[in-house]
């Protein structure tokens, strides 16, 4: 916690109760519009609304630090149209990101990579079961999930054929952060003067 345990309240200092300290990510979000999308992405994922919150607010950019090795692919879906859907313009600063989580760092209006980053596209997993009309049923699924990761690919300036795309992603596709930019999934790494700027109060 970065806060102190004491606040002052009128005229007596009061100490302030666990559930009311503040934490560096609500810190960042509220002082500098940065919010942190770390961890395996699920449907349970809150970070949808705190976009929506946070562009009520203002249209000033939203900064959206991402720590992912991906994970579930509706919800990336759904958190890329909110990010489409707000006003406040999208940067996304990439430090580990696999999978569905290079997919919301290539859909940044500007895309920042840390020195180090990592990031890796592959096609869609998932498990199947049942009779073979499941099967057919799935497969169909798997199919538009991956025409749907090349479409996003695409329209974020990957400039490629779909079926190169789809070739490079075949299996785990790393790349490193000189590579992620030549293909099209960031535009620069990022900087100290970069850092200062969004964070200079």
């Amino acid at each position: 916690m970065i806060y102190p345990r004491v606040a002052r309240v009128g005229e007596k200092d009061v100490l302030v109760d666990e559930a009311q300290m503040v934490g560096y990510r609500e810190h960042m979000t509220q002082e500098h519009r940065i919010m942190f999308l770390s961890g395996v992405i699920s449907g349970e994922m809150g970070s949808q609304n705190l976009l929506l919150a946070l562009d009520t607010l203002s249209h000033d950019p939203i900064k959206i630090i991402i720590t992912s090795p991906g994970g579930d692919l509706d919800t990336t879906f759904l958190f890329i149209d909110t990010m489409k859907l707000i006003k406040s313009p999208i940067i996304t600063i990439g430090r580990y990101c696999a999978s569905a989580a290079c997919l919301i760092l290539a859909s940044g209006q500007e895309r920042y990579l840390y020195p180090h980053a990592k990031t890796m596209l592959h096609l869609a997993t998932g498990q199947m079961g049942g009779d073979y009309k499941d099967f057919a049923i799935q497969h169909k699924l798997m199919v538009n999930y991956q025409d749907k990761i090349v479409d996003i690919l695409t329209e974020a300036g990957v400039n490629k054929s779909r079926e190169q795309i789809l070739e490079d992603i075949d299996r785990d596709f790393w790349l490193d952060p000189q590579e992620c930019i030549t293909y099209g999934l960031a535009d620069s790494i990022l900087d100290n003067k970069k850092w200062e700027e969004w964070t200079d109060v």
